[in-house]
């Protein structure tokens, strides 16, 4: 709902949660129209038919999928099945640039003992991931630091109109809006595990807008753990650097399409659909799964 004034007259409907819980719970209305009936607060997501985690809906479009659709079907439905299915498996989960949670929190749904670690550096989505984890009971341990290839501090790039595409860096998606800039502290993932902060790393999900190969430079001991890892890949350039790094490793790749599933691709880089899964062998039962299911 991008007009203004229909937005503000929407917002002015007094009780649409109350109106719109029947139709949730139906399932009857299709996304084209329900992508456009945001809903504001606290919210249970579905998971699966068992399982759910809180959420703060402020109205934003990724939040309303989430809230009508569940995960099965909300944003990145494909993805979200995938890592679903190995954090089942999973002890040790890392998500890198957490945002509000959404995937750290599915994890716990799913494995409420695995030790889940989230990494979120903005300020004001870092609170509003606090406060998510916080209805949840608290289970996630939050950090609010950007991961990358040594300590230290870096420039993010902040587009204040959309919490999704801070960035290390400048404007990576070409829209030239204005962006706050400011420092934020910085950890290697190498340092992270000898000083004790990560124990263990099974599973890995890496979304910081084309910082994913400088996140993977600071993970040398990626060759020790070799952890399922999902990652965003919005440019050749990016999935060349992953594809060097990894080589050597018994890496498998797919190209996750969020309306038909896996796609084993033999090189990583552009696709109409972002998200990849990297694995290893060791995850062939799942994966056997994700691919017939």
């Amino acid at each position: 709902m991008k007009n203004p004034l229909l937005r503000t007259l929407y917002s002015a409907i007094p009780a649409k949660r109350w109106l719109f819980e029947p139709l949730r719970r139906s399932q009857i209305l299709p996304k084209s129209v329900y992508q456009h009936l945001f809903v504001a607060g606290s919210m249970r997501i579905r998971v699966d038919a068992n399982r759910y985690f809180s959420i703060q809906n402020n109205g934003h479009y990724i939040e309303t999928l989430l809230y009508w659709g569940g995960i099965e079907k909300g944003w990145e439905r494909e993805s979200a099945a995938v890592w679903v299915a190995l954090c089942k498996s999973s002890k040790h989960i890392l998500d890198v640039g957490a945002n509000t949670g959404i995937y750290s929190l599915m994890a716990y749904a799913v494995k409420p003992d695995a030790l889940i670690s989230a990494f979120e550096p903005v300020p004001g989505v870092f609170r509003q991931l606090q406060h998510n984890n916080k209805l949840n009971g608290g289970p996630i341990h939050l950090y609010p630091l950007a991961l990358g290839p040594t300590d230290g501090e870096a420039t993010i790039y902040d587009n204040a109109d959309n919490h999704y595409e801070a960035s290390l860096v400048a404007d990576p998606h070409g829209k030239q809006r204005p962006q706050n800039q400011y420092k934020v502290a910085v950890r290697s993932i190498d340092s992270l595990l000898a000083d004790g902060t990560l124990t263990g790393i099974d599973l890995m999900k890496i979304d910081v807008e084309k910082f994913e190969a400088q996140v993977l430079a600071g993970f040398k001991a990626l060759a020790q753990y070799k952890p399922a890892i999902l990652i965003e890949i919005l440019d050749d350039t990016i999935g060349r650097d992953i594809q060097q790094m990894i080589g050597g490793l018994g890496y498998h790749f797919f190209n996750i399409d969020e309306e038909r599933g896996l796609q084993p691709v033999a090189h990583l880089g552009k696709s109409h659909s972002y998200n990849f899964l990297l694995v290893q062998n060791k995850h062939q039962s799942i994966l056997k799964n994700l691919l017939t299911g």
